[in-house]
């Protein structure tokens, strides 16, 4: 938004005229030139407008923060994670809303981590199909995936494509079974 656009926009929050705002201070024409990007003002002028206006002269000039509806889930997911609750920061991670520039890379991290973790606490309870979903859903690409955290993911990959081939075998299902056992030999050896 631009310093015009803004100072249009709180004069019509405000509910005033262009002629109410301008007083004796500027031209209606000035104002109409400043709003429309034509025009920029002078200090004095800024002050003028930002005082009738009940705002400050740099709330017009300040970028534009980027708008975000993800807080709340955000703070919530950290206060869970502090709490070690990682199926919790999951369930909650689920209801946000992307793209959102001011917390994906957060996002993503968050998330990678908190699957790593229920994804070992999975595997110890033997459940390695959700286990699986989790490991296989992880963004690898998200900007603070670390090599440390694929370690992990690939160490937990290892024990889940066993469990699973033997699942698979159990049931008769061979041809999950040998997909499993061809994903595990396609993990890389450390």
């Amino acid at each position: 938004m631009t310093l015009g656009e803004k100072i249009k926009a709180a004069r019509l929050e405000a509910g005033l005229s262009q002629r109410q705002l301008c007083g004796d201070e500027i031209t209606r024409n000035m104002l109409s030139q400043i709003e429309n990007g034509s025009a920029n003002p002078s200090m004095s002028t800024l002050r003028y407008l930002a005082e009738k206006l009940g705002k400050s002269p740099g709330y017009f000039l300040q970028e534009q923060a980027v708008d975000s509806v993800n807080p709340p889930v955000m703070e919530r997911a950290r206060q869970a994670y502090a709490l070690r609750q990682f199926g919790e920061v999951l369930e909650i991670l689920a209801a946000y809303q992307q793209p959102d520039g001011l917390f994906d890379a957060e996002f993503g991290y968050l998330w990678a981590l908190c699957a790593l973790e229920k994804a070992r606490q999975l595997l110890d309870n033997g459940n390695a199909q959700e286990a699986l979903l989790l490991l296989e859903g992880v963004d690898r690409e998200n900007l603070y995936y670390r090599q440390d955290m694929e370690r992990t993911r690939r160490q937990l990959l290892a024990k889940t494509y066993p469990l699973l081939e033997e699942h698979y075998r159990l049931l008769g299902d061979f041809e999950n079974a040998y997909y499993c056992a061809t994903k595990l030999r396609q993990l890389p050896r450390e």
